[in-house]
């Protein structure tokens, strides 16, 4: 078995989330925390846990937003507060398929739906500048409608570039792994079992938030938006730690003989 290119490997980011939208618990968003144990005996966690007072404020701004978007009783500002949020993490993933997946050139969904959310964006900007000229009255209804459109499109960029990205990282786990029995794995990585069982449960738990999402005409979901994000963002945590730990030593054990 030949040495797999490394060039790809970058280090890794802390996971992060904006002021904008409640970060909620597990149930809803966060991923479980877990301690993680590096072959060098160390112990990591991978995120901090959030009081249960916390989590049920946050669990019922949630489902009130929702509700909220659902009515089409959202406030321009809370529309736009929205759309900041969901393209920021659609551009942090974004960056991050460009940079392990070379394939995303080809890639054109996301880039289609931005394009669709800028078409709104500049109705309500030429709405604003129209208003201040005197040119035109303001109509909130209009901009309220063109946000929603925008926001809709912001999420479906969103979703397929998290699915991109979270199949993508999937496969590199794979063969990172590829060629080489449990009982090897298991001796280079001692918590390889626990590992294996929660990548399970991650991917069981993005195939929910695809369901979910394949099932209901609103594009915007909070609880679904947040999950996603970290739940790719863990399958990154794992793959570079597969490939910059594991690895190596499965190849210098199995295969540098």
């Amino acid at each position: 078995m030949s040495k797999k290119d490394n060039s790809n490997k970058s280090t890794n980011d802390k996971k992060q989330t904006t002021n904008v939208m409640p970060v909620v618990g597990k149930e809803t968003a966060q991923p479980q925390t877990k301690k993680r144990r590096t072959l060098d005996g160390d112990t990591k966690p991978s995120n901090l846990t959030t009081d249960t007072d916390s989590i049920d404020a946050s669990n019922k701004a949630i489902f009130d937003s929702i509700n909220s978007y659902r009515k089409e009783e959202m406030t321009i500002d809370e529309y736009w507060e929205r759309i900041f949020y969901v393209h920021l993490k659609t551009k942090e993933l974004y960056i991050l398929a460009e940079e392990y997946g070379p394939e995303l050139k080809t890639f054109y969904l996301p880039i289609n739906s931005l394009k669709d959310a800028y078409e709104n964006v500049i109705h309500v900007c030429a709405n604003d500048y129209m208003v201040k000229n005197g040119t035109a009255s303001s109509n909130d209804t209009y901009v309220k409608e063109n946000l929603r459109k925008a926001l809709a499109s912001e999420c479906k960029a969103f979703f397929d570039t998290a699915d991109f990205l979270s199949i993508l990282l999937r496969k590199k786990i794979g063969e990172c792994l590829n060629g080489f029995s449990y009982p090897q794995i298991a001796s280079v990585w001692d918590d390889y079992n626990t590992v294996r069982l929660e990548l399970i449960q991650i991917n069981q738990e993005i195939a929910e938030i695809r369901n979910h999402k394949s099932e209901t005409s609103d594009y915007y979901i909070d609880a679904d938006v947040e999950k996603y994000y970290f739940e790719t963002k863990n399958l990154l945590d794992w793959y570079i730690y597969i490939e910059e730990k594991v690895y190596p030593r499965l190849e210098q054990r199995f295969n540098d003989i």
